[in-house]
Parts: C-alpha cells; structure tokens; sequence
C-alpha cells in the first residue's frame, strides 16, 4: 500500500523543471537505448532539434510511450515500434507508432486518467503523467488507434528559443 501512496504523491509533485537548451533529437534517441528489443526503430530527417525542456523529463515521456507500445504488441508476428522526431513550423514533434493491439473505443476518452489501466500489473499512472508532463510546457499529446492494427501517440511541443543545444 505504502508503495502505491508514494507513486501517487510522486505523480502529485512532479519535480520542479530544469529547463535546458536540448536536442530533442539526440535525448530521443538516447532514451531509446535503454531499449533492447530490435523492433524498436527510430528515425529523424534532422540531426539537431532544439527546445528548451526538461531533459529528464523529456526521456520519462519517450520511455513510458515506448514501454506501452512494446506491452501492445505481444502477440504480433512481427512487431514494429516507430519512433519519430520531426519539426514542425515552431512545434518538435514526437511520434511513437505501434502495430500492436489498439485501444478499443471503449477507453479512449479514459487512456490519460490517472489509475486507468487495462493491463494486470502497474497503477495506469503513465499517461496520466506524461500528458501532466506535455501540458505543463504548453504542448499537446493525442493519439490514433485502430483495434487489431495498432496505434499512434503523438506529443508536441513548443520549440521555445532557438540557441545551440549542449
């Protein structure tokens, strides 16, 4: 019980931003490497995307998305997780693609309440959280799903200043 109150207070009081001068690009791409399933692939017509974010926070938005999209796709012959970084006019867009399970209407207005889950195991924190995160630097997440062919998570946010990224 004591570990579900503390993941719920921590879910209350994100940390205090540290905004940074990032590369959305490179962030991305290494918060994919903590992934090993070879599935996974990532693309960008870019080398060098820059908004001023919180880069810790920014890889809790890329792994959770790609954690859901790895527990969609299960069952999949051959499963296909494609993750994108695109530009678009003052926007840094972030798609997280799946040909995994979809997301039946039936929970589609729910999938960003915190506590909502269809899975077994976790506390349907994860959007919740990442949709807190998104909105809280003025960006937007929505996504597309077809049951039985998979779904889109789309994250966008403002580019901000434009500076050379560390």
């Amino acid at each position: 019980m004591s570990s579900i109150a503390s993941a719920f207070s921590n879910f209350a009081e994100m940390p205090a931003q540290q905004n940074e001068t990032l590369n959305v690009v490179k962030i991305v791409k290494l918060a994919l490497d903590i992934f090993n399933e070879d599935y996974i692939h990532f693309i960008s017509e870019e080398k060098e995307i820059i908004a001023k974010l919180d880069r810790t926070q920014l890889i809790r938005v890329v792994t959770n998305l790609v954690k859901n999209a790895i527990q969609a796709v299960p069952e999949v012959e051959s499963p296909r997780i494609l993750v994108s970084v695109t530009s678009e006019e003052n926007m840094v867009k972030i798609s997280v693609a799946d040909n995994g399970i979809g997301i039946s209407d039936d929970f589609k207005e729910k999938i960003f309440e915190p506590k909502f889950t269809t899975k077994s195991s976790g506390m349907g924190l994860g959007l919740g959280m990442v949709k807190n995160i998104v909105e809280t630097y003025r960006g937007s997440i929505d996504f597309t799903s077809q049951p039985g062919k998979g779904t889109v998570f789309t994250v966008k946010f403002p580019k901000g200043e434009l500076m050379k990224a560390v």
